[in-house]
């Protein structure tokens, strides 16, 4: 497949990034195949963001608080499975290694349950609701059996400062490239306009073949991945069991959080993906009915954010060698927040083009590209600290717990689509939107819920900002300290 060779070509170039820069624990083609099992998690935060609240809330007529129920008491089922999770993988033991064997195993079900999300075999509202909740926690739990080990997994591929940062960069460069699958599959293909839909994601007909293919497409990442990795796997730490029994895992999880970098980098995380998540969430309603864009240029504006913080993981190792990985950080949950919520801002002041028009789709394009531009480092940089933290963590308490770190990291970025596409429920039915797909165009909206969504879809977003840069700030984990850890530990061993 020739978008597979140009995955490769990433991987490669990534790596000679990496050897110019004078490191390199992990070969390139375990380098492709860690970021290559991105593509699954892509896939599905992608399609739960953009298509699913949409899906149920508009082409169904499920009621957007129904929804935000149902995906709510799925998140909160990951909230308590992730990090355990992530206890478990590090504490287990196998001829496959600590992480695999949970890998093999989701492959299949996280693929059957992708797609029974998406087409449920009930017709009732109830019903609806019933299935999207239960499917969803199905869902959730399969990607975390999957995505939580494989998160672990890239912070003990290799100890490097900077190392890690090309290997995160790499794996969220092929996340992209999943964002990009549904956005270009969607509406290139299946959502394509009709004289019965006018916006063809209103078509309850196309979502079948577009979601079976999705599903397809994450096997294939995910087997990809488990066994491109798995003779690496062979050379990984082994280290002795730190918990046992539920009281050790929740043992465990406690110990992580009384980490302060740990503490203060995921509540900031947490903070800013909330409006991330919400803006996602909203951005097919927002894209169809305010900005009135038709399917023919939707993938241009959808579609150039995942391609702009793609070449944003190109420049990333570049960055990290001139910024600390927090100043990437702040510097990037600015720069995201600046240019994704402005456009409505300045439509009301006069300076945007109108909507409909083809001014207003390049204009959108120009700054959905900066925005992903710059947010693509802040992505980045958390993967990198979580990797370094977890030294941090071994040093303190001789336990090497990346699963339970990035269990918790897992946990935020479904918390992002899933408190996003909850909130937006409830916003939804707040601001009196009107549900189903005989709601085709802006025509069928009042101006007061147009206006009441522009602005929590837009400058309202910019609130979480402020309460993520304090706990941000609180972050003191430097790669001068990481330096000096690393000789403590090898000193230790």
């Amino acid at each position: 497949m020739v978008w597979a060779d140009g995955a490769y070509v990433i991987s490669l170039f990534f790596d000679c990034l990496g050897r110019l820069n004078g490191m390199s624990q992990v070969d390139v083609f375990t380098k492709f195949s860690y970021g290559f099992g991105q593509i699954a998690e892509g896939i599905k935060t992608s399609a739960f963001g953009l298509f699913l609240l949409f899906y149920y809330n508009q082409v169904l007529g499920v009621s957007g608080s129904l929804c935000a129920i149902a995906l709510f008491v799925a998140m909160c089922v990951d909230a308590v499975s992730d990090p355990i999770m992530g206890s478990v993988s590090d504490n287990w033991r196998s001829r496959l290694g600590r992480r695999h064997p949970f890998m093999y195993f989701a492959a299949l079900p996280l693929a059957g349950g992708f797609y029974l999300l998406f087409n449920p075999m009930v017709t009732s509202e109830i019903a609806l609701f019933w299935w999207l909740m239960i499917v969803a926690v199905v869902l959730r739990i399969m990607l975390t059996l999957y995505h939580v080990p494989h998160l672990a997994l890239g912070a003990e591929l290799s100890n490097d400062y900077k190392e890690r940062t090309t290997l995160v960069a790499i794996r969220n460069a092929f996340g992209a490239v999943g964002y990009i699958l549904v956005y270009a599959l969607g509406f290139g293909i299946f959502f394509v306009a009709s004289e019965e839909f006018p916006n063809g994601q209103l078509n309850k007909d196309a979502y079948p073949p577009f979601t079976i293919l999705l599903a397809l497409l994450m096997l294939v990442s995910v087997l990809v991945m488990a066994f491109g990795t798995q003779k690496a796997a062979a050379r990984l730490p082994v280290t002795s069991p730190s918990s046992s029994g539920l009281g050790g895992l929740l043992g465990d999880v406690r110990e992580a959080l009384r980490n302060r970098s740990f503490f203060f980098l995921v509540s900031g995380f947490i903070v800013i993906s909330m409006p991330i998540g919400i803006g996602t969430s909203l951005a097919l309603y927002l894209n169809t009915y305010f900005w009135q864009i038709s399917p023919t240029y939707m993938p241009a504006v959808l579609i150039i954010g995942p391609l702009a913080t793609m070449i944003g993981y190109l420049f990333a190792p570049f960055v990290a060698n001139y910024l600390e990985k927090k100043q990437a950080l702040i510097w990037g949950g600015v720069g995201w927040v600046i240019f994704y919520t402005s456009p409505v801002v300045l439509y009301y002041l006069g300076a945007f083009p109108e909507p409909g028009t083809m001014a207003n789709v390049v204009a959108l394009v120009i700054f959905h590209f900066i925005a992903g531009l710059v947010v693509s480092q802040l992505i980045v940089a958390v993967g990198a600290m979580l990797a370094d933290i977890s030294d941090e963590h071994d040093l303190v308490t001789g336990k090497r717990s990346e699963g339970v770190f990035f269990g918790a990291y897992a946990f935020i970025i479904k918390a992002t689509a899933g408190i996003g596409a909850a909130t937006s429920g409830i916003v939804l039915d707040f601001i009196e939107w009107p549900a189903g797909d005989h709601i085709r165009t802006a025509a069928d909206v009042s101006q007061d819920a147009l206006f009441s969504l522009s602005l929590v879809a837009g400058p309202f977003l910019a609130l979480g900002l402020l309460p993520a840069l304090y706990f941000f700030s609180k972050y003191r984990l430097t790669r001068a300290r990481h330096a000096e850890i690393l000789t403590e530990l090898r000193a230790r061993a």
